[in-house]
């Protein structure tokens, strides 16, 4: 068995704040295997598993002309590996290397960045770096590393930074990362804080609580772990102990919030009349009319007009004469709330009005002559919402949580902000800006 492997590694920028940035991509070759009857004794060597550079471009694979510089004076952390994919630069190719400025070997410039992570690859221009990954902080002890935390909103980053609009695009793209950071500061100040307020016996009473639910996940995904473990890689793309996980912490926030947030949000039956009263107009909508009008230039649709004085002297509904003559949406023309007044409060002219203030519904008015066209007006419908009272049972429980629902974000918040006066070690405005800033260079292209 042979194995031959072609790959060019520099040293690139200095190691900042735990950043590794890596080139484009790698190309392994993996040579044939082979074995031969019989048993043989030979000495290896090392050059046994060496091919010249000259025989590998002879079997038309790319060599890296460039090697890893062995001067320890020029690395000031892990070094940066850069790698040559199919379809990438041919070292052969490329421009010298430059020094650097530290007199090291200058970089290779990437055409691609690797999937670190992210929803999808990403161009990057020749020469520019691609983060792959940082430690941006811890919370409570737990630390957040900049891949994982970016995985779950790559694509909506992706999308942002390609939106024509520069400026807006920035703004969805900054607020998207604030928005996921500060939902995972929240969550875990309240796992944390439900945790430490466990009893021993509570504890294990978890534990119990969790074996239980692993069981049943089992049980109910093919009858073993490895069958569950393939269920929910496919279903919900994560293994079992990151499901059981994930049920705990829910389960933890749950308890501490109806603990803590619950027994504050309260709401008084005076606070639900205060609510009625102010929405009045919602739960008791004003009737609402229709108008339809038929018109005609009376030039050049003298034959028509002559046909719908023809069809209404013989008392034809307006629907009808509309749909004969195919005039477009029924002939609808107006639609809005019925005043207190009645047709009176309409914002009409008083011509309009007077001929359709005592009309049956779908009756047609009589003609009116105006600037060039005969018009017929009719009142299509007047539809009566249904009023709800404040003593509507299922409306009251409806203003009433919906009034719950605000009050427990209020309550939520406060007790947030004392968690974070609490328990937060890392100085949280400094791990967002360095998130943002991450992301920026990551996926604003």
């Amino acid at each position: 068995m042979s194995l031959h492997r072609a790959w060019s590694m520099s040293v690139g920028s200095p190691y900042r704040g735990g950043l590794i940035t890596a080139g484009a991509t790698i190309a392994v070759v993996l040579g044939g295997c082979a074995s031969n009857e019989g048993s043989f004794d030979r000495t290896i060597a090392l050059s046994d598993f060496v091919r010249s550079d000259e025989s590998l471009r002879a079997a038309g694979l790319e060599v890296s002309t460039h090697r890893m510089s062995t001067d320890a004076s020029d690395v000031d952390g892990p070094p940066v590996i850069e790698v040559v994919r199919d379809g990438g630069t041919n070292p052969a190719d490329a421009p010298a290397p430059r020094p650097s400025d530290r007199g090291g070997t200058a970089k290779t410039p990437p055409t691609r960045a690797p999937d670190a992570g992210s929803a999808s690859a990403q161009s990057v221009d020749p020469g520019a770096n691609w983060p792959v990954d940082a430690l941006v902080g811890q919370i409570n002890g737990r630390p957040i590393f900049a891949n994982v935390f970016f995985e779950p909103i790559a694509e909506e980053l992706v999308a942002a930074a390609s939106n024509p609009d520069r400026v807006v695009g920035r703004q969805q793209f900054v607020g998207t990362v604030k928005a996921l950071f500060k939902r995972t500061v929240d969550n875990e100040l309240i796992v944390a804080e439900a945790e430490s307020q466990l009893s021993p016996e509570q504890q294990q009473g978890l534990l119990a609580w969790i074996r239980s639910i692993q069981e049943e996940t089992i049980a109910e995904r093919g009858g073993s772990r490895a069958a569950a473990e393939a269920s929910l890689a496919s279903e919900e793309d994560k293994s079992l102990d990151e499901f059981l996980a994930q049920r705990r912490d829910v389960a933890l926030a749950m308890r501490l919030l109806n603990q803590r947030i619950e027994p504050r949000a309260i709401v008084s039956w005076r606070e639900v009349q205060q609510a009625y009263d102010r929405d009045a107009r919602i739960y008791n909508p004003p009737r609402q009319i229709r108008i339809g009008r038929i018109q005609l230039d009376s030039a050049a649709d003298a034959e028509r007009i002559a046909r719908v004085e023809s069809m209404v002297a013989e008392g034809k509904a307006f629907s009808e004469i509309a749909r004969e003559l195919s005039i477009a949406d029924g002939g609808v023309w107006q639609s809005s709330d019925l005043p207190a007044d009645g047709i009176d409060g309409l914002p009409l002219t008083d011509a309009v009005k007077t001929r359709i203030k005592d009309l049956p519904v779908d009756r047609v008015s009589a003609s009116l002559q105006q600037r060039g066209f005969t018009s017929w007006f009719a009142v299509i419908s007047i539809d009566q919402p249904v009023a709800r009272t404040v003593y509507d049972r299922e409306l009251q429980l409806a203003i009433s949580e919906q009034l719950r629902d605000i009050r427990r974000a209020i309550e939520r918040q406060r007790y947030i902000g004392t968690l974070r006066s609490r328990w937060v070690t890392d100085d949280i405005s400094a791990m967002e800006e360095r998130l943002v800033a991450f992301a920026l260079e990551r996926y604003w292209r």
